[in-house]
């Protein structure tokens, strides 16, 4: 039979600061206020199994050397007397460790699955840090697989992943009485702020604004005119799971000189301007803000959005994906900017009472992966064998929800596999049409990949065609 104790571990940082909260702590903080009073909506977990070496103390001192590291988990945020909000980072308190203790018969994923539901309905005060929990599931004495859930404030995915990684290594380190490798340099929040307040960072967020108020000029005012129905939204998500998506993107991001991200959301921009009858599509994309390399391996939260606009006109579709990938490119290159004033150029873009709609969003969660090179192989795939991994394609109701209109989310957990999720309002689309977009995109990209095929013989392998455009949540 499971049993678990719960533990309060306390550890001490190497410094206690308060300064202004960064551009996208403020982001995710004003998401967050539209969620109340449950804001765990955006907390996050996260899971990984582990070899069944070591001891369950091994794993709670890793896990309180991370706490440790990495300033973003062990702060605080609160409103400051003018109003603003800023980050405070304590260098003592305690953070909440479950360790379960199951027999060899027993399930721990079935035990973390369990903990996640919980922790989902267990929101942070975001006041008292840390803003981390963590599960350890013990078999024989050894962890076999640990957990963390952690606020959004604190976290991107990118961050999470890196997290998990070096939580990882640590437990392996510590398992077999070796030092601890030690800390990645990074940037942390506090001198992330500092950086937003100087004249560089300053100039950017200028430059981003400059890039936003191009973007709301030239967007479409709606990509799905109001068919009635419920005045409050209704919404519904549905995933598809494709090898024939799998097997026709990285064909196509070949043929057309783009990443695999791209070619994605090429189609579903052609899908979008088709059922809007519109010559351009406007989209949200997520962006990890990690180009500088200062930033590469902080801890923390560093994602905001931003708007892209594709053109859709003209006969190739190819050159279509190449527009969209310099749009993106552009795009990425404006993350960072002030939450509170594009909110404020957004609700004046088009005039009191004609808000511009941008409630379309496209996020690629897959982690970064270079095409194969040309030794591997020429990478055509015959136009038998996509039809064929049609046939094992599958479509059903699923649990993503986001408050968006049109919501797409790209990942690929399951090897040799593509997974798309597309949560929409009822206004814009029925379930019955949410499933049959879904089907739309595998149909277009397998479409286009036995174009691709019969137009140009084998496929010649592109340097730098990878995942360029990769999108952050």
């Amino acid at each position: 039979m499971a049993e678990f104790v719960r533990h309060r571990i306390p550890f001490a940082g190497r410094r206690s600061v308060t300064a202004p909260a960064t551009c996208a702590q403020r982001h995710i903080w004003n998401l967050m206020r539209g969620q109340l009073p449950d804001a765990s909506f955006y907390d996050v977990c996260y899971w990984v199994a582990l070899p069944g070496h070591g001891t369950a103390q091994d794993l709670l001192d890793v896990c309180g050397e991370l706490v440790v590291r990495h300033e973003s988990l062990r702060t605080g945020f609160r409103r400051d007397v003018d109003g603003s909000l800023v980050q405070h980072v304590v260098d003592a308190a305690e953070f909440e460790a479950e360790v379960w203790t199951l027999a060899p018969h027993e399930d721990p994923d079935g035990v973390r699955r369990a903990w996640e539901r919980r922790m989902r309905h267990t929101p942070f005060d975001p006041a008292r840090p840390p803003l981390i929990r963590f599960l350890v599931t013990v078999v024989d004495g050894a962890p076999v697989l640990a957990a963390f859930c952690v606020s959004h404030l604190s976290v991107d995915l990118t961050a999470v992943r890196l997290l998990a990684d070096e939580l990882t290594r640590l437990h392996a380190a510590r398992a077999v009485g070796h030092p601890l490798p030690p800390a990645a340099p990074a940037r942390q929040p506090v001198e992330q702020a500092q950086l937003e307040q100087s004249p560089r960072g300053r100039a950017l967020q200028a430059r981003a604004r400059a890039y936003w108020y191009r973007q709301l000029a030239g967007a479409p005012a709606t990509l799905f005119p109001d068919r009635g129905g419920p005045a409050a939204p209704v919404r519904y998500s549905a995933a598809m799971n494709s090898r024939a998506v799998a097997l026709a993107v990285p064909v196509l991001a070949r043929r057309w000189r783009v990443s695999t991200s791209v070619v994605l959301l090429t189609v579903v921009a052609q899908l979008l301007g088709r059922r809007a009858g519109s010559p351009s599509c406007t989209l949200r994309l997520l962006t990890a803000n990690r180009s500088d390399p200062d930033v590469r391996d902080t801890v923390a939260n560093l994602h905001t959005e931003v708007p892209v606009t594709i053109a859709l006109d003209g006969d190739r579709v190819e050159d279509v994906a190449r527009r969209a990938l310099a749009a993106c490119t552009a795009a990425y290159a404006n993350g960072l900017y002030d939450p509170d004033d594009i909110a404020r150029l957004i609700a004046d873009a088009r005039g009191p009472g004609v808000p511009v709609d941008l409630s379309y969003c496209f996020n690629d969660i897959r982690e970064e992966q270079a095409l194969p090179d040309a030794a591997d192989g020429d990478g055509a795939v015959s136009g038998e064998s996509l039809r064929a991994a049609m046939a094992d394609t599958v479509v059903a109701p699923d649990e993503f929800e986001e408050g968006e209109t049109f919501f797409v989310v790209v990942d690929d957990e399951v090897p040799g596999w593509i997974r798309v999720v597309l949560n929409a309002d009822h206004r814009a689309l029925t379930p019955s049409e949410v499933h049959a977009f879904l089907h739309d995109i595998e149909r277009l990209l397998v479409e286009y990949a036995e174009n691709a095929g019969a137009q140009h013989g084998p496929a010649a392998a592109v340097g730098g065609a990878g995942r360029g455009a990769a999108a952050e949540s």
